[in-house]
């Protein structure tokens, strides 16, 4: 990790992608001994013609009224899934945009950026890349764009906020992963949770060569030293598929209790992501628990 945690940051709206998240984010804030930070963004519309911003004050604004309302509405919604103890240290911030366009992924982004020490944790839904262009996908801009660590929560991880049994961390040998690792062996300790190392090889031969083993090897002990130590034990698997993300999501989806997933990303933009593929945002896309990455 770049540096150490110290806020988690959850966008909310009152969606159900968003509760799994807000549960999720408590639950991470409460393991790092972090601060919670609730936040709505209040895009603005665009003005009709025979009513024009700049004729009238802000604080007369019958929209923008209504928009605070429903901003306050979905903070104390999201308050009811933070347990008590969390309540007198959370933050509410509303953040609201300049302009007549609405960028809410932008406007996140940006926040983030500006919170050092910060866990972005945002709720998203399972969409295909074609319902991605045609519908627009918040998290996904989010997750492609923002350079802080950052945890996708789908909306069917109904046991988000219920603790971390087991934290799956994929390695490569990359120092994206080693950052990974740090994050991972973080969690593990203050979770209580065991670690999975997992190390993907392509399926065209039965057996692993030699070459195959001696490089899992080292990038496992490599993982380990920055893991540090795990008093619930480290396991390392060697998993096979043609599709290393099928392959990881296979294994977490076939584990008991409640795993996670921490991973290292390249940080490609979508077109290039498009081109040559990402196996952290395909992890994304088909896992029902909890993925972190870190760039």
């Amino acid at each position: 990790m770049r540096e150490p945690l110290s806020l988690v940051i959850v966008p909310v709206d009152g969606s159900p992608t968003a509760d799994a998240a807000t549960r999720h984010a408590a639950l991470l804030t409460d393991l790092l001994k972090a601060r919670l930070q609730l936040v709505h963004v209040m895009p603005l519309n665009p003005a009709e013609l025979s009513d024009v911003p700049a004729n009238r004050l802000a604080e007369m604004d019958r929209d923008r009224a209504q928009r605070l309302e429903a901003t306050q509405a979905a903070f104390a919604h999201a308050r009811k899934l933070v347990p008590e103890a969390l309540q007198p240290s959370t933050q509410e911030v509303a953040l609201e945009e300049k302009g007549f366009v609405r960028h809410p992924a932008r406007t996140i982004i940006e926040h983030a950026r500006s919170q050092p020490g910060c866990l972005l944790v945002i709720g998203a839904r399972h969409l295909s890349d074609f319902a991605k262009f045609m519908e627009g996908s918040v998290s996904d801009e989010i997750v492609h764009k923002v350079d802080r660590p950052i945890t996708i929560v789908h909306p069917e991880a109904t046991t988000s906020g219920e603790g971390i049994d087991s934290v799956l961390l994929p390695v490569d040998g990359s120092p994206h992963s080693h950052r990974a690792a740090a994050l991972a062996g973080e969690l593990a300790r203050r979770a209580g949770a065991s670690v999975e190392l997992l190390f993907c090889r392509p399926a065209d031969t039965p057996q692993p060569t030699s070459e195959e083993r001696g490089e899992s090897e080292r990038v496992f002990e490599e993982a380990r030293q920055h893991l540090g130590d795990v008093p619930a034990g480290i396991a390392t698997r060697m998993l096979v598929g043609e599709d290393y993300a099928v392959a990881i999501t296979d294994f977490a989806h076939g584990l008991p209790g409640n795993p996670v997933i921490v991973m290292g990303r390249r940080g490609l933009g979508a077109l290039h992501e498009k081109l040559v593929g990402s196996v952290s945002h395909r992890v994304i896309d088909l896992a029902h628990c909890p993925v972190t990455v870190m760039v």
